[in-house]
C-alpha cells in the first residue's frame, strides 16, 4: 500500500483453472504517500467521511470539481489536496473530494498507458486483464440519501494486471532476493535493459513522473524488467495541447516535438530507473 491498495489475488479463469492477478484499487481513503501532508499521513477517519458525504449532500461537489479541474488547466502549479486542509470548516470535506479526485485521475492515467503501450504489454510492462469498478460495502456504503445522486462518488475504479513472479529491481543486490542475477554483467543487461524500456515508453508519447527502480518488477525466470504504474504519467498529446492553450505557437520557432523531448530530458526517465541512489 502506497499510492494505492494493490493486493496479490486468485480469480477463477473462463477454463475453470485458477490464475494469479494483481487487482489495483484506486481508493482516496488508503494509500500512505496518496494521504500524506507535511510529511505525515492525513488518516481517513469517521468525521472526514461524514464531511465528504455532507459536502456531496449540500451539492457542492460537482462545482468544487469544476473548479479544480480549471486549475490544472491553466495553472502552472494547480492545488493539491492537502492545500484544501486549511479551508476552514470545509477543509476536511475538500480535502477528501480533491482525494477522490486524484484517484479519478490516476485510474485514467493508468488505463490510458496501458491502453497507448498495448503491444508492450507482456514484455516491456505487465498485461493488463481488466478493467474494475466496485461498489464497496460496509461502512463505506453510499448512504440511502445519496444513492441516487451521489453514487458515482462512492464507487471504486481498479485495474486487474499480470502477475510478475520476480522482485523489485531495486531489491536486486539484497539478501533476501530468491535466485537474484549471478554477477555483475547480468546486473548491468537487467538495469540497460530496465532504462531501455523507459525510453522505449518515452518515444511513445507518455512522460512517468514516478520512474523509479521500486517501479520495475524483475521476472524471475527470464531476468528480464517489467515496468509498472502509470498513475502518474504525462502525455505528449495532453501537454501539446495545453502548450496551445497557453499560445506557445505564438513563437514561430517553437516546435511542439523539441518542447516534449526537453520536457523528457529534464525528467530524465531512464536516468530515474538506471542510476545507482
Amino acid at each position: 500500500m502506497t499510492m494505492s491498495p494493490v493486493l496479490d489475488v486468485v480469480i477463477q479463469a473462463p477454463n475453470g483453472s485458477p490464475l494469479q492477478a494483481v487487482l489495483k484499487l484506486f481508493d482516496r481513503r488508503f494509500g500512505e504517500d496518496l494521504r500524506r501532508v507535511y510529511k505525515q499521513s492525513a488518516c481517513h477517519t469517521p468525521a472526514r467521511e461524514a464531511a465528504f458525504h455532507a459536502f456531496i449532500r449540500q451539492g457542492k461537489m460537482a462545482p468544487f470539481l469544476r473548479e479544480v479541474d480549471e486549475a490544472h488547466e491553466t495553472e502552472l502549479i494547480p492545488p493539491s489536496p492537502a492545500g484544501f486542509l486549511g479551508e476552514g470548516t470545509e477543509g476536511p470535506a475538500k480535502y477528501e473530494a480533491a482525494q477522490w479526485r486524484e484517484c479519478r485521475e490516476h485510474f485514467r492515467c493508468e488505463t490510458k498507458a496501458y491502453a497507448q503501450l498495448s503491444d508492450l504489454q507482456g514484455e516491456l510492462i505487465p498485461r493488463m486483464l481488466a478493467h474494475v469498478r466496485l461498489v464497496s460495502g460496509g461502512d463505506f456504503d453510499v448512504p440511502p440519501d445519496l444513492r441516487e445522486t451521489g453514487a458515482p462518488y462512492f464507487e471504486l475504479n481498479g485495474i486487474l494486471l499480470e502477475r510478475i513472479d520476480g522482485y523489485k529491481l531495486e531489491d536486486m543486490t539484497s539478501l533476501l532476493t530468491t535466485r537474484p542475477p549471478k554477477n555483475l554483467k547480468e546486473w548491468q543487461i537487467i538495469i540497460q535493459a530496465a532504462a531501455n524500456a523507459a525510453h522505449v515508453i518515452n518515444e511513445r508519447g507518455i512522460l512517468m513522473q514516478d520512474a523509479s527502480p521500486r517501479n520495475v518488477m524483475v521476472d524471475r525466470r527470464s531476468q528480464t524488467p517489467r515496468i509498472i504504474d502509470f498513475a502518474q504519467c504525462l502525455f505528449r498529446d495532453e501537454l501539446v495541447d495545453q502548450w496551445h492553450r497557453w499560445e506557445w505557437q505564438e513563437d514561430e520557432e517553437w516546435d511542439p516535438d523539441v518542447e516534449y523531448w526537453e520536457r523528457a530530458r529534464q525528467q530524465e526517465d531512464p536516468a530515474a530507473i538506471a542510476l545507482v541512489h
